[in-house]
């Protein structure tokens, strides 16, 4: 298959050399912006996603020795239902598991074993609107989900903030894939997830991709329309939305540079 063009817009797509060269300068810019939110207000707010592609940028980002953890309120993106809290395959678990320990004092967690699912989609949605989110870390999904938001699906316009979704059966393969379970039918079927409007609330959303699997679904989010049948389509219109990739998400799309387009780059030093 040819490269795809990226076309003019807001959208900035870095390519680094490799998968820590990709994910140290997404971590790099979300720190950045956590110093600088801790400087302006006092405080950052950051939601993260909970996923392999992560892990790397996580890494670096907890090595970062100019943030103050304590100063930040972290959020996760999603959660499985039907799923113990402290199992290491439940996202809450997961980021847990990858943020510094001066963070988890700050980390909000999704509590999916809760009783009353309304009660935890009212009480956790209420904690993203308190007050301004300063970036958004995300990743894109095989079938260009963003959190759980599923394709065919997503409202863009939602004026929920937090919904339980039906999993699509994608999703729930590419956690096989990524081996976090053993089979598809160990998979839940349902989960809490912020919604494409509470994602995008961020004032900087940074997207990190990483592997083959994900570039068709970076293409068609990049270079295609915006709907809902790619909800990371939507990152099109966010004013301040960055994209990191390795070279293997990013083989679909073309290393011409130009404006709002694609910066190939082999050093993120």
């Amino acid at each position: 298959m040819l490269p795809t063009d990226v076309p003019d817009q807001d959208c900035r797509v870095t390519v680094g050399a490799g998968v820590q060269e990709a994910a140290g300068a997404a971590a790099r810019t979300v720190a950045d912006a956590i110093v600088d939110a801790v400087r302006r207000r006092g405080v950052a707010r950051v939601i993260f996603a909970s996923a392999p592609s992560q892990e790397a940028m996580l890494a670096v980002l907890a090595r970062d020795e100019r943030i103050d953890w304590s100063k930040v309120r972290s959020f996760h993106m999603d959660e499985y239902l039907d799923l113990a809290m402290d199992r290491p395959q439940a996202f809450g678990q997961w980021l847990a598991d990858r943020l510094p320990l001066a963070a988890l004092p700050g980390f909000e967690r999704i509590r999916a074993d809760t009783e009353d699912g309304a009660d935890e989609i009212a009480r956790y949605g209420a904690l993203i609107t308190a007050a301004p989110v300063d970036v958004t870390c995300l990743g894109v999904g095989v079938n260009g989900h963003i959190a759980f938001n599923e394709p065919g699906i997503t409202d863009f316009a939602d004026s929920a903030w937090v919904r339980e979704v039906t999993l699509d059966l994608v999703s729930r393969q590419q956690q096989v894939d990524d081996g976090l379970f053993a089979d598809v039918s160990d998979v839940p079927a349902r989960a809490l997830t912020l919604t494409v409007p509470a994602l995008a609330s961020a004032s900087l959303m940074v997207c990190t991709v990483l592997g083959a699997q994900k570039a068709p679904a970076v293409a068609r989010a990049l270079t295609g329309p915006v709907e809902s049948a790619c909800p990371a389509s939507r990152l099109q219109d966010h004013p301040r939305a960055l994209w990191f990739l390795d070279p293997d998400a990013a083989r679909e799309l073309s290393t011409t540079p130009g404006p709002g387009g694609l910066t190939a780059s082999s050093s993120m030093a």
